[in-house]
């Protein structure tokens, strides 16, 4: 290689991580800027087995809640949890784990399909998922009477 296109080469390298990062920064800011987002983790299974915490933002629509994995170049949601398919919820509040900082809540739906999704919400985001959960439209909540 001459002396010349070593330095080509690594710039070449720094501005694909550039263009990388910016493409990552702009979609978080798309994903958090709009109405209803805030910070959840989930509880995914791994690609080895067993289950792994992840940390993204979760999102509040009409009839489904989306989840987006955070730092991750996808442009779509990772989890959708449609309100019709929500068959239970339970919380539970867990205390802070350090000094200082905000207990949080254990969020876990039961899905109709038998699936358990959990998931970490801090209080003020808990009590507006369990106001989205309690102001579903007549019709949209199983055994819904109406």
């Amino acid at each position: 290689m001459s002396d010349l296109s070593i330095p080509i080469l690594l710039l070449g390298i720094g501005m694909l991580f550039v263009v990388l990062v910016l493409l990552l920064l702009l979609r978080q800011a798309a994903v958090s800027r709009r109405r209803g987002a805030f910070e959840c983790s989930l509880q995914r299974r791994g690609l080895v087995g067993g289950t792994t915490w992840q940390h993204g933002l979760m999102r509040f629509g009409t009839d489904r809640l989306r989840w987006f994995r955070a730092f991750s170049l996808r442009v779509r949601p990772e989890v959708v949890l449609r309100r019709v398919d929500i068959e239970d919820v339970s919380r539970r509040r867990l205390p802070a784990q350090l000094e200082g900082a905000e207990d949080s809540y254990l969020v876990e739906f039961s899905m109709r399909d038998g699936r358990e999704i959990s998931a970490i919400v801090d209080l003020v985001s808990g009590a507006a998922l369990n106001s989205w959960l309690e102001a579903a439209p007549t019709g949209m909540v199983l055994g819904d009477a109406d």
